[in-house]
């Protein structure tokens, strides 16, 4: 492949735009459709070129970066990979959150069109998408991940190779799981510290100026919400995440019994409010 590479963004929402964005400033061509719009004006301005088509790009693009949000997104996609076959070198970046075993048979169509294909399971905001800094979680050959370099390192500040096909979304899954857990466990400790006497609002402040044990980048973001009148945004995501694990559980026939009551604490919350005053609400039997 040349230096300067052409890529396929397919998906220019938050995450996807931003990945783009990332591409041009590092010199890279780079083309994008989503069937949003807003999301296309706002990629355009950042130099992706956002007037082609998904069967345009699948043609053109050396790289193909698929980030989109939805499981009826993904099956077309796939569907359109699948008939348009290709013997030129191409590699797919699968960077969607999903289970594991959906991305090996995505992986699987992905292959047998004669492409390439890896998965790079995004860590990280918006924010440091747009600027070349997430962390990603990658799965695939070791021969596929170095075609992925131009990619990892324009949009990334580092990367895990952690096995083959997979093991990027187990990862992935896995990484979140310990922050939903998080959650739960601070909004009782905040709960039960109120219940003693405690002003929660002071206690959250002790343990962020503390730095001990209690302190964590999730509880930095999201522990106000257990006290704050203000409604917490819905988080779906967190509820996805938390299906996807009870998914690995049970495929593997273990306990693992403080992810498991996590995962069942999970599936009694509403998603609105968002899932930390929810659950506040729940130990308070507050409305």
């Amino acid at each position: 492949m040349s230096e300067t590479l052409t890529f396929g963004v397919i998906g220019l929402g938050a995450m996807g735009g931003g990945m783009a964005r990332a591409l041009v400033d590092a010199g890279h061509r780079v083309l994008g459709v989503d069937p949003d719009p807003v999301a296309c004006e706002v990629a355009k301005s950042s130099g992706v070129d956002t007037n082609c088509r998904l069967k345009d790009l699948l043609s053109s693009a050396e790289i193909i970066v698929i980030c989109v949000a939805t499981e009826a997104a993904l099956t077309e996609i796939y569907r359109q990979i699948g008939t348009k076959k290709t013997d030129k070198p191409q590699l797919i970046i699968e960077t969607s959150t999903m289970a594991p075993g959906r991305v090996r048979l995505l992986s699987a169509i992905g292959r047998a069109s004669g492409r390439r294909h890896i998965e790079a399971l995004l860590i990280g905001l918006p924010k440091d998408a747009a600027a070349g800094r997430l962390y990603h979680f990658v799965g695939g050959n070791e021969a596929d991940v170095a075609l992925a370099r131009p990619f990892l390192e324009a949009t990334g500040r580092d990367f895990a190779h952690l096995g083959t096909i997979g093991s990027g979304a187990t990862a992935k899954v896995l990484n979140n799981a310990i922050g939903n857990a998080t959650m739960l466990a601070f909004t009782e400790a905040i709960v039960a510290g109120e219940a003693a006497g405690i002003d929660p609002d002071t206690f959250i402040r002790a343990v962020k100026e503390a730095g001990g044990a209690g302190m964590s980048v999730v509880f930095e973001r999201h522990a106000h919400w257990t006290i704050g009148a203000e409604e917490q945004p819905p988080t779906p995501i967190n509820q996805k995440d938390m299906s996807e694990l009870a998914s690995m559980l049970e495929c593997h026939g273990l306990p693992y019994p403080l992810l498991s009551e996590a995962v069942r604490a999970f599936a009694r919350l509403p998603e609105k409010p968002g899932l930390v005053q929810a659950y506040a609400q729940s130990l308070c039997n507050r409305d």
